[in-house]
């Protein structure tokens, strides 16, 4: 008596299944991707939106099979202000490590609903994807202009910090290139990258810093603290007012001491003044750290120190500095 009760459940099952089967959508199941003007892909979920979500996550993914069914290394070159820059693009490697482009313009063709399942279609022109492409490319070029442009009235240190990231710059820029170059074909006209200039500048800015860290004898453990965050970043660090800085750090340090029952407590507030080689304020923070100890003020305040250095990484160490 089990054993039919099992088979026929079995039975029941494997027809519920081949009912679901056969009630899915032909036009989901058999998609026209082959389309050469158009991306389409589908999508299903237990709700619409899901269903659209899914549908355009596909078309990202088409998007991208057809540019690393194109992929290729390439030289790039680009004439700015009369010098030749070359960027090389390997377009599988690029796309491959690059996040999903915001396709805009997509219209959903066909949506249906089967039981509690949603299914959808999903179109976008390639004509759209182009012109977006473009429209990013031209909005990096400008944004990428503008820092330079701003460079000369600029702090140079402040200027490096605010533009350290043009690598992920560059990347955004090199995927949508491909992209642009792979629904181009043979037409591809490759646009000018100003990235390239700005990225050239970045590094000769960030090599010419040079900061000078001034402080008394009680603040040299801070100091060196100071010094071994800098090199983290590769900011040259010279030791004397004869050498040639862009930078100037001043620790002004106020020191407390306070002998408590048995125990010595040392509490310093440092002033932290960052000026340029003309004496200008670049930017400033005070930090107040302090410790005890039970042996002596001198143990205190290289415990107070310490905290100090503590508190460089726990406030991020450019604006514990002010920057």
């Amino acid at each position: 008596m089990n054993l039919k009760f099992v088979a026929m459940l079995l039975a029941g099952t494997l027809v519920a299944a081949c009912q679901s089967t056969s009630q899915t959508p032909n036009w989901y199941l058999n998609p026209d991707i082959t389309k050469p003007t158009e991306l389409v892909a589908v999508g299903q979920a237990i709700s619409l939106d899901k269903a659209k979500q899914k549908a355009m996550s596909a078309l990202n993914q088409q998007l991208w099979t057809e540019v690393r069914s194109t992929g290729k290394s390439r030289n790039i070159a680009n004439n700015i202000n009369g010098k030749e820059h070359y960027q090389q693009v390997n377009d599988f490697t690029v796309n491959t490590k690059t996040s999903a482009l915001v396709l805009n313009g997509v219209t959903f063709t066909k949506a249906q609903q089967v039981g509690d399942i949603f299914f959808v279609e999903a179109k976008i022109d390639k004509a759209n994807i182009n012109a977006q492409l473009i429209a990013d490319i031209s909005q990096y070029n400008a944004l990428a202009q503008f820092e330079i442009d701003t460079l000369a009235q600029t702090d140079a240190l402040v200027w490096w910090l605010r533009n350290a990231d043009v690598s992920e710059r560059e990347v955004n820029m090199a995927s949508r290139q491909s992209i642009l170059s792979a629904l181009s074909g043979a037409e591809y006209d490759t646009p000018v990258n100003v990235i390239v200039e700005l990225k050239d500048k970045v590094a000769r800015v960030h090599a010419s810093i040079r900061v000078l860290i001034s402080a008394d004898k009680q603040a040299q453990w801070m100091k060196e603290s100071i010094t071994r965050y800098l090199t983290e970043y590769h900011i040259q660090v010279v030791d004397s007012n004869t050498d040639a800085f862009t930078h100037r750090l001043i620790l002004d340090t106020d020191w407390r001491n306070t002998h408590l029952a048995d125990m010595y407590i040392s509490t310093v507030q440092v002033n932290l003044i960052l000026k340029n080689n003309a004496n200008l304020v670049v930017a400033s923070n005070e930090i107040i750290a302090n410790a005890n100890s039970v042996t002596s003020f001198e143990r205190a305040s290289e415990g107070a120190s310490r905290r100090f250095s503590t508190l460089l990484k726990q406030q991020d160490f450019w604006k514990a500095l002010g920057l």
